[in-house]
């Protein structure tokens, strides 16, 4: 468990990349908020020590990856009857298209992409948050950009 005081300063420094993280994966409003709950509340059950902030962040980024992931099987999973699926609310509409578009990537370089643009994180950062090569995460944004301008040009004709 977690000190109380070092969790709340460890939410409001890493809120808003956790919320982003899972918005990348996750269309619904309503499972962000919950897979970002369940984000931090791994953490505050986690005993482990963490070295830093990025390290923190890190684990974040990884464990919100992971909630998402788990999320969209449950949803795959989910058979909702033809009567309520009539009567569901729809999803919020985007107003970012490029963040709309950047969910449809790869995971690998939507993650990338997303740090770099959304984030403000250095190459060297990124690669160290994702345990990856600098030059991998160079050829992700590379590539990430290309088809992220290939799905905007299409979707602006």
């Amino acid at each position: 468990m977690q000190d109380k005081a070092l969790l709340e300063q460890w939410y409001r420094d890493n809120f808003r990349t956790v919320w982003n993280v899972c918005l990348s994966f996750l269309k619904n409003p309503a499972d962000v908020e919950d897979t970002v709950q369940e984000s931090f509340l791994r953490l505050a059950r986690e005993d482990r020590v963490f070295t830093d902030g990025e390290h923190v962040k890190a684990w974040l980024i990884h464990t919100a990856k992971n909630v998402c992931r788990d999320e969209l099987r449950r949803h795959r999973r989910r058979e909702l009857p033809l009567d309520e699926a009539r009567n569901a609310a729809a999803p919020a509409p985007e107003i970012d298209e490029t963040l709309t578009a950047l969910r449809s990537l790869p995971e690998k370089y939507r993650t990338a992409i997303y740090l770099y643009y959304y984030e403000g994180l250095p190459v060297e950062r990124i690669s160290r948050l994702l345990g990856r090569r600098e030059s991998t995460v160079r050829s992700d944004l590379r590539r990430g950009r290309a088809a992220l301008k290939k799905l905007l040009e299409r979707s602006s004709t």
